[in-house]
């Protein structure tokens, strides 16, 4: 007799599609969870003629448009990983996983198998008799004793010392919502400048370019450098102003409070299509970030530069020309932008994306922290609720503004906000 295995559901397909998501085997690759997403979720909505190369190319791995397909292999070499990490989850996390996820050669659309998974049979124990049992050692029975009250009293100072740590106020978790969920991974993403490293040693590589003498004066001589050394300069995207460190320092001390994971990654590692689904909040403005552009521009404001080349807060729904609402100067602080933004997942379960903007890196500093700050929130509830909105709204953008000394946040305030209807 033949049994047929019953067709794998929708509901079983979620489930199976955020087991992998949230495995260890995949906490390090944000792009690979993304395009297995993007392809699973496609294929739930059956929306198949989205599972192409160049579809894939563009939604996913953010190429432009006009890319040529027989020029980049990208969306190849991502697959063959996938299915790699694929293969590395179910042999060594969940080698009893009920229902396995398969990427087939040859295409994208994912295939779901169920697995004959034996079952293991039950230890037998041998029985024990009172007299084996009475002829234990005393001293094995002292040590089980003793093993067992250090244990409790472990146990009793674990709980403790739970108890005892700070809870982050029940305001906060209200304003941070889904991103206070400690069962979730966020992931914090950081958009990087483009920056020249100058040094005198760079290997010779495409990239590197002699650096003008007016740049000798600028090294200095508090630096190891051999005379007669040349210096060079190489393009990199790595660095991180040292006011956007202090706001993830901000952001991830909330979110341990809150007892949850994350997942701190550059931009350049962690596209817009691996926001999509998933709690996250991205330090970066439209000046030097793609996902922060794309995410803000149907939006009342974003950060952008003015007509002199200075960040401002854009209010894009003014015409051309008309659209400079703040902008930083040396009389005026630089201006951070808070953009709450909360949608459903495939499964119907609350998401939120927050992007934290500024016109330089202390604005970026500013909403971050005003961001964290109970007081703060209280006060922006309170304003919340004399336009008649009851708590904290699903999407809201908030300006803020930096006082800095030097590139240092000194102090920062409320200007102004917008509750983004839908």
């Amino acid at each position: 007799m033949v049994i047929s295995e019953p067709p794998v559901s929708d509901s079983e397909k979620r489930e199976t599609l955020e087991s992998v998501l949230a495995s260890a085997t995949f906490a390090r690759s944000a792009q690979l969870r993304a395009l297995l997403r993007y392809i699973c979720e496609r294929e739930l909505t059956g929306r198949l003629e989205d599972l192409n190369e160049y579809q894939i190319a563009v939604e996913v791995l953010g190429r432009r448009k006009d890319f040529s397909l027989s020029d980049d292999s990208s969306v190849r070499n991502r697959a063959y990983e996938l299915r790699q990490r694929l293969e590395k989850f179910y042999t060594q996390e969940q080698p009893k996983a009920a229902i396995r996820i398969a990427i087939p050669r040859g295409g994208y659309v994912p295939d779901y198998t169920r697995q004959q998974v034996p079952e293991e049979p039950e230890p037998q124990v041998a029985p024990v008799s009172p007299a084996a049992g009475a002829t234990l050692p005393r001293q094995f029975a002292w040590r089980t004793v003793a093993a067992i009250a250090a244990g409790c009293l472990i146990a009793g100072g674990l709980a403790v010392g739970f108890w005892n740590q700070p809870h982050p106020p029940v305001l906060l978790k209200e304003a941070w919502g889904p991103l206070a969920e400690p069962g979730n991974d966020l992931l914090l993403t950081i958009a990087t400048n483009l920056h020249l490293v100058v040094r005198p040693h760079i290997p010779l590589r495409p990239g590197r370019l002699p650096a003008p003498g007016e740049l000798d004066a600028v090294y200095g001589s508090n630096r190891p450098r051999q005379p007669g050394v040349p210096l060079y300069m190489e393009p990199v995207q790595l660095s991180v102003p040292l006011a956007e460190l202090a706001a993830v320092a901000a952001l991830t001390n909330v979110r341990q409070a809150f007892g949850g994971s994350y997942q701190l990654l550059p931009e350049a590692e962690a596209p817009v299509a691996a926001l999509r689904g998933r709690n996250s909040i991205l330090l970066g403005a439209g000046t030097n970030s793609q996902a922060a552009s794309l995410l803000l521009r149907n939006l009342p404001y974003t950060i952008d530069y003015s007509n002199n080349d200075l960040f401002a807060v854009i209010d894009q729904r003014k015409p051309a020309g008309q659209r400079e609402m703040l902008v930083s100067d040396a009389t005026d602080g630089p201006y951070g932008l808070i953009t709450v933004l909360t949608d459903n997942d495939s499964a119907g379960k609350p998401k939120r994306t927050v992007v934290m903007s500024g016109g330089g890196s202390a604005g970026v500093q500013a909403a971050a922290e005003f961001f964290c700050s109970p007081v703060r929130l209280h006060a922006m509830l309170e304003r919340f609720r004399a336009a008649g909105v009851k708590g904290f709204p699903s999407a809201y953008q908030i300006v803020v503004r930096a006082r800095t000394s030097g590139v240092r946040l000194i102090s920062y305030e409320y200007v102004t906000h917008e509750i983004v209807r839908k």
